[in-house]
């Protein structure tokens, strides 16, 4: 696909931007936040049996492999795109994996609360939505504890991307 979409400027073009880095805040700061707002709604999606982490994840793949044969064709090296992506691509991944396994939770927790407020057998003193809730609450913690600790994660990656990646995979290109 990378043979018919991208034109040879674009390439040459490209290729320069694959050897530099721009060491810019603004640049980190604009790639933590995309990131961090397409894990939010991975986050949200995944309630609907996992539809946002499975679409998320395919779409990265998919733009990788055409990021990827783009820079074998600029470039001539068919494993500099994993050398200048496989750093910070590694948290991006987990991150993604961690806020897929916090939305299903999530979708646990929907059905199990649903599940017990229309209970006959949970039907206490409290009521019915108090106690679905105090029997449940535990997998909306968990839920939103693996979320935070996603975006963390996808906060380093971030900062990776923009600082140490490229610097790292001209450094391991020129070795091997």
């Amino acid at each position: 696909m990378a043979d018919w979409i991208f034109t040879p400027q674009e390439l040459t073009y490209y290729e320069y931007l694959a050897q530099e880095t721009f060491f810019s805040f603004g640049d980190m700061m604009y790639i933590i936040v995309n990131n961090c707002l397409i894990n939010i709604s991975s986050y949200f999606e995944a309630i609907f049996f996992g539809f946002g982490p499975v679409y998320d994840m395919a779409i990265n793949m998919g733009m990788s492999g055409v990021i990827s044969r783009a820079t074998e064709i600029a470039c001539g090296d068919p494993f500099l795109f994993l050398k200048l992506t496989c750093l910070h691509g590694f948290f991006e991944d987990l991150s993604t994996i961690l806020n897929s396994f916090a939305g299903f939770i999530l979708f646990s927790f929907v059905v199990r609360f649903i599940k017990n407020l229309f209970s006959p057998s949970y039907n206490l003193a409290d009521g019915r939505f108090l106690n679905s809730w105090k029997i449940n609450k535990k997998h909306l913690y968990q839920s939103v504890a693996i979320f935070i600790l996603g975006l963390a994660v996808m906060i380093f990656a971030g900062f990776l991307e923009e600082y140490i990646s490229i610097p790292f995979g001209n450094l391991v290109a020129a070795i091997f």
